[in-house]
């Protein structure tokens, strides 16, 4: 062997090595950096994760200033966030990738109460594939901005009109129509999701309108929006409190009292299985990961104690999810899987349940993704087979029916006896093999096209 033979017995001769020289100065005169080596399907998942990080993001604090630095910790993951999604537009430009950063662009437009911008990236879905799920998403999300925002105009003009009047000249029916147009001037902020202003709005009609019929509903909606949407416990306890003192007698208090109680347990115990996980974390091993050393998942806790904190997350992630606070849930099941890989069973039922919560959440392409990383990490799981059905769901929800098509012959093919889904999956899949016009393609490719099998000048082959 001589100079240019490496250890491992692979011999490189100097064209090769002249060929890898003006590969490495071709690199370097293209400029190639690391974000465009980085497969779109990574990336689009790095800016989902940004994007995660931004929506769980805790602002409230009893401290403004504190509160002010975490609001613009919030707006610089989304700022990340929207910066990867951009990325993806460029590379990818028209396909599938690009129409979902689109939308999580639109998503983030929204949050910042840019309607303008958030339309004109629904806009851009529309034009890339007008027949698309994103497509009919968009669709929606621009009829919904469009209809709320003159909602608001008109129902705003008649509350200032009718409390005018009501004022000088106080009357019952001056005095419903200008509550009920506020009512709906906070609900349509409430869809536009604008809850700074939905908030405002319903706290008015409380204010302002004490006795009306659906004040007690505003101050309980006020805390609903705190607790569920913002997952803000702090904001949103006073709100039901309110709705307890200002209205004893009302169905609203009996549900407020309840809940706050139930709240009151659920956060207190989560708490409490957090302190019990970091008591089982084994310090050494900490320290050692700190220092850039790797450590095993099996390594980071206390000997014997592995068992305990798996239980632990998993009733983390359930009290999550009772409390509707779904990123959270996804967040402890994600982190279970990670940090406790060894524990095969428990690591694929986390697997399995990040799939079902996005999948419940409507992020169908999301759940795709966490079932496959269920198939690759824990292909013997007993979720295997509901998870391959359960994809193929997720793909019809987002017409693509080719893809569905194939889960759910796969399911049929690995699944033994009478199952619950076994039934609908054969339907599926006879409904998907009908080509009622005769026209030579399959329902399922009509569908994808968004032609029609009822009529045999429709169909994919058209534009070809």
């Amino acid at each position: 062997m001589n100079r240019f033979t490496y250890a491992f017995g692979l011999r490189i001769d100097r064209a090769c090595l002249l060929v890898l020289a003006f590969a490495f100065l071709a690199v370097t005169i293209i400029g190639c950096t690391p974000s465009s080596i980085i497969p779109l399907g990574a990336k689009l998942q790095n800016a989902d994760n940004a994007f995660d990080e931004a929506e769980t993001t805790e602002v409230r604090d009893d401290d403004p200033e504190k509160m002010e630095k975490n609001r613009q910790r919030q707006q610089e993951r989304y700022d990340k966030a929207m910066t990867l999604y951009l990325e993806v537009i460029e590379r990818d430009t028209k396909g599938k990738y690009a129409q979902r950063a689109h939308y999580q662009i639109a998503r983030i437009y929204k949050r910042r109460y840019d309607w303008d911008k958030a339309t004109e990236h629904y806009q851009a879905i529309v034009a890339l594939d007008p027949t698309g799920y994103y497509a009919n998403e968009a669709k929606a999300g621009t009829a919904n901005i469009r209809k709320n925002r003159e909602v608001i105009k008109a129902k705003r003009a008649e509350y200032q009109n009718y409390k005018a009047i009501y004022d000088s000249t106080p009357t019952d029916e001056t005095f419903n129509i200008a509550a009920e147009a506020l009512y709906e001037v906070a609900r349509a902020y409430e869809s536009l999701e604008n809850y700074t202003e939905a908030i405002r709005n319903y706290e008015r009609l409380v204010e302002e309108f004490p006795e009306h019929s659906k004040a007690a509903q505003a101050q309980f909606q006020v805390g609903n929006i705190y607790f569920y949407t913002l997952f803000d416990y702090l904001g949103g306890w006073p709100a039901f409190v309110a709705v307890t003192e200002k209205f004893r007698d009302s169905y609203e208090a009996s549900q407020a009292g309840t809940l706050l109680k139930k709240t009151a347990d659920t956060l207190q115990e989560i708490n409490e299985l957090k302190d019990e996980i970091d008591k089982f974390r084994n310090k050494k091993a900490v320290e050692y990961q700190k220092t850039g050393r790797k450590i095993t998942p099996a390594d980071m806790w206390v000997m014997g104690y592995s068992d305990q904190v798996v239980q632990n997350f998993q009733q983390i992630a359930a009290n999550w999810r009772n409390l509707r606070n779904y990123p959270r849930a996804i967040n402890a099941y994600k982190t279970l899987a990670r940090d406790l890989s060894h524990k095969k069973f428990a690591a694929a039922d986390a697997l399995y349940r990040t799939g079902e919560l996005f999948q419940q959440n409507g992020d169908y392409e999301r759940a795709i993704e966490a079932y496959d990383n269920l198939f690759e990490l824990a292909p013997e799981s007993t979720w295997r087979n509901e998870a391959v059905y359960q994809q193929a769901v997720c793909y019809r929800s987002i017409r693509e029916f080719g893809a569905a098509y194939e889960a759910f012959k796969a399911y049929m093919s690995i699944t033994k006896g009478d199952t619950p889904y076994l039934r609908e999956a054969e339907q599926q899949v006879r409904q998907y093999e009908l080509d009622q016009d005769e026209d030579g393609y399959k329902f399922y490719e009509e569908q994808e096209a968004g032609t029609s099998d009822q009529d045999a000048s429709s169909h994919p082959g058209m534009g070809r």
